[in-house]
């Protein structure tokens, strides 16, 4: 017959109680039979020195029987209530209250009290004596008396030590008895109230899992009480709450780490207490920094202004940039929890979207430049000849030259402002072909007038053929030595070279000028649009300030690299790479 759920829990409290106040008894029991132990050798220890002080002083004590000895021992036992026994240096009994004088006793050299005492100052045995029939608890201590050399040994039957030890755990047991009873009245008055909360939480327990109830009762017994199927029903909601939770918090960590903004939160304190995988890579961090404090990651200053204004419930928003491992520009927004004490960073990566801007403003600050003055000279021409120049013949033409040279510049600015916005909207529609290297270079020769005055010198097989867009190859080579023809500072010659290099599938073209060169503090900024590096000179000469940016973006568009090294002793190389053709082809042009 199965016990009730009452029944079952006062049975096990009911055996707790009793093994916790059966361990108590046998603690209690063992530390008072050490306690009382150690009182009474302690006792015997006092007891000892008093008896060792009370013996007669003589100038040698017998080694044979001495009846006044014997007497003076009897006295100080009757007196001590102890058993006395006097022993020589070399083990002999001299006296011993509870033996006959006549009785043989053996050597007591060797006992362990003895030699104890003899060695350390104080002696102590527990064993069984032959001689009495009784276990007897052994104390010993040297005779300090200058005119005897032995030790005086007091010993107590361990019967007494049983009857206080008896008596105690008499009243211990009584004790764990009567504990016990009031044990199990308060048990069961304990369980009643537990039951009955129990049986509310059963109650709820029932009616939380109504939806599951028919298919868990089809599994569980059918001798399992009512109880037990509602903590079985309660268990399994329990579970899938939990495998809910879990669910949701994995889903959380998944949308967290996929997002491509930089997610920060803190405690009150502003440490981290989370952090995704973006806001590590953002802030340059190679591990988690939960438990980091947020002073670590940012500048404080920037700090201090996104945590005012966000407890006083303001949205912010800042930038700070980081120098390392990487300069970026980083755009933090910060809010303050309302789910807990605490700041919500999200971190945007704004280092390409502020290099745009810059750009976007140095190229409309240099594209009014460039217009500026192109404007300007045909306005005030145009102006000159409606005021009367036109009834000078001479005059007239001069006006109307600057006008049209004016106007070529402002058309060819246009043409490469276009051609640079084609390119970088990837609208060039680049057509790459196999094409003769040397070909190639002959024919943009071919296309400057300046180039007459101008030796040339190619260096290039010409069985070399390059995959390229005929007309940006033709682009490419007539703008480096259109500028190398204008950098000559007399006619000189221009050497053209084309080749492979070793383990590369890439053609490397240069364009060699004997010219006086470009100062290194030009070189990173030379391919960078209207950058020039002597702004008087290349405005005299008609350029746009274009033409390397457009050779770097054609170069690029085609899968190439673009690039400056000075020529020692004078004079620069401008070179480029394109695809090599592939040997089963042919070049055309």
């Amino acid at each position: 017959m199965f016990l009730t759920f009452r029944s079952k829990i006062f049975a096990i409290a009911v055996a707790l109680i009793g093994l916790f106040l059966l361990i108590g008894a046998l603690s209690v029991h063992r530390t008072m039979s050490a306690w009382t132990e150690a009182r009474i050798e302690a006792d015997l220890h006092q007891r000892a020195r008093l008896v060792e002080a009370a013996l007669p002083a003589t100038s040698a004590l017998p080694h044979d029987d001495d009846p006044g000895l014997q007497a003076t021992v009897d006295r100080l036992s009757q007196a001590s209530q102890t058993r006395i026994t006097l022993i020589a240096a070399d083990g002999q009994v001299l006296a011993d209250s509870h033996l006959e004088t006549d009785e043989a006793i053996e050597d007591h050299a060797n006992r362990p009290e003895v030699v104890a005492a003899t060695t350390s100052g104080f002696g102590r045995a527990r064993r069984h004596s032959e001689s009495l029939g009784t276990d007897l608890l052994y104390v010993a201590i040297p005779a300090s008396r200058t005119d005897f050399d032995g030790v005086v040994r007091l010993s107590v039957p361990l019967d007494e030590i049983d009857q206080v030890l008896n008596r105690l755990r008499t009243v211990a047991l009584f004790g764990a008895l009567a504990g016990l009873v009031i044990a199990i009245f308060l048990s069961s008055i304990a369980t009643r109230l537990m039951s009955g909360t129990l049986q509310e939480l059963l109650t709820h327990a029932r009616g939380a899992t109504d939806e599951d109830e028919d298919a868990l009762e089809a599994h569980a017994p059918d001798n399992s009480p009512p109880s037990s199927r509602s903590v079985r029903q309660l268990t399994e909601a329990l579970e899938r709450s939990v495998g809910s939770l879990a669910q949701e918090r994995d889903r959380f960590g998944a949308v967290l780490n996929g997002m491509s903004e930089g997610v920060v939160a803190t405690d009150a304190h502003l440490t981290v207490t989370l952090i995704n995988r973006a806001a590590r890579a953002l802030l340059g961090l190679e591990r988690d920094a939960r438990g980091r404090d947020l002073s670590d990651l940012m500048p404080p200053a920037t700090l201090e202004q996104l945590t005012e204004a966000a407890r006083r419930g303001r949205g912010i928003s800042a930038e700070f940039q980081l120098a390392s491992p990487l300069m970026r520009t980083i755009l933090v927004r910060a809010a303050w929890s309302h789910t807990g004490p605490g700041l919500i960073l999200v971190l945007h990566d704004v280092t390409e979207l502020r290099r745009l801007e810059t750009v976007r403003r140095d190229f409309v600050a240099n594209v009014s430049h460039e217009l500026r003055t192109p404007v300007a000279v045909i306005q005030a021409n145009s102006e000159t000849l409606l005021s009367g120049a036109l009834d000078d013949p001479d005059a007239a033409r001069t006006f109307t030259r600057g006008i049209h040279r004016n106007a070529e510049r402002l058309t060819r600015l246009i043409a490469d402002l276009l051609d640079i916005a084609r390119l970088e909207a990837e609208q060039a529609n680049l057509a790459p072909r196999p094409l003769g290297a040397r070909a190639a270079v002959l024919e943009a020769r071919e296309a400057l007038h300046a180039a007459d005055d101008v030796s040339f010198s190619l260096e290039i097989d010409p069985k070399l053929t390059v995959l390229a867009d005929p007309r940006a190859l033709d682009q490419v080579l007539v703008n480096l030595l259109d500028n190398a023809i204008k950098h000559l500072p007399e006619p000189g010659p221009i050497i053209v070279r084309a080749h492979t290099p070793a383990d590369s599938d890439h053609v490397r073209f240069e364009v060699i000028d004997q010219g006086p060169g470009i100062d290194p503090r030009h070189h990173q900024r030379l391919f960078e649009r209207f950058y020039r590096v002597d702004k008087g000179r290349a405005t005299h000469m008609g350029g746009t300030g274009l033409g390397l940016s457009i050779v770097k973006h054609l170069i690029s568009a085609q899968g190439g690299q673009v690039g400056y090294e000075p020529n020692h002793p004078h004079g620069s190389i401008f070179w480029f790479t394109l695809p090599a053709a592939p040997p089963a082809t042919s070049a055309a042009r």
